[in-house]
């Protein structure tokens, strides 16, 4: 059906790795120096690219059933590999001296995923509106109010995970509300220790 596609394309533009590289980006804009560009290259690897190609690689010698990790007992695997290309990541911006904010961020998308692994032990979280929620509400703790619209995006691709069958709208709402907790907590603890 059209509405499944339309799902479907809604679901792979807004997935968390791709809304990460946008966030990162807008927290870098505008670019300053060289050095800029070589700490977004960094974000873009680590928060993007390898949990990616990551999902990409578990899922075509199917160690996972598909791309999103629909069965909820396959999520460990996923959940720790991306956790430690974050870490890494965090590692990364630290030794380069980069920006606090894209450092915290890089650590409050571990922390937020640690969480989720945890909760996805029992329940089938969503993912994708952890990372949209997590991400608008850094962007609003960092930028002001002006970036609170971007916690709209939760409404089409809530839609769009529920439309694939992929989540139910409580697991929709719980993946945004505790990712706003979580990361609003990170955020005030990141930036009185860094």
């Amino acid at each position: 059906m059209a509405s499944d596609k339309f799902g479907s394309i809604l679901s792979f533009a807004f997935n968390p790795a791709v809304i990460a590289a946008f966030t990162f980006a807008i927290l870098l804009y505008p670019p300053q120096r060289v050095q800029t560009f070589l700490v977004l290259a960094t974000c873009i690897t680590f928060g993007t690219l390898l949990p990616f190609i990551m999902m990409f690689e578990l899922s075509k010698r199917r160690l996972i059933s598909d791309f999103y990790v629909s069965e909820k007992n396959e999520r460990t695997k996923p959940f720790v590999g991306v956790i430690a290309s974050y870490i890494c990541g965090a590692v990364a911006l630290f030794l380069m001296k980069a920006p606090t904010i894209v450092l915290v961020l890089m650590l409050c998308y571990a922390g937020n995923t640690v969480i989720m692994m945890l909760i996805t032990l029992r329940w089938k979280i969503s993912v994708h509106a952890s990372v949209i929620a997590g991400s608008a509400t850094a962007l609003v703790y960092v930028t002001s109010m002006w970036a609170a619209p971007f916690f709209l995006l939760l409404i089409p691709v809530g839609w769009a995970r529920v439309r694939l069958g992929a989540h139910t709208w409580w697991q929709i709402l719980g993946g945004a509300l505790v990712t706003i907790m979580s990361t609003l907590v990170q955020l005030i603890i990141y930036f009185l220790i860094l």
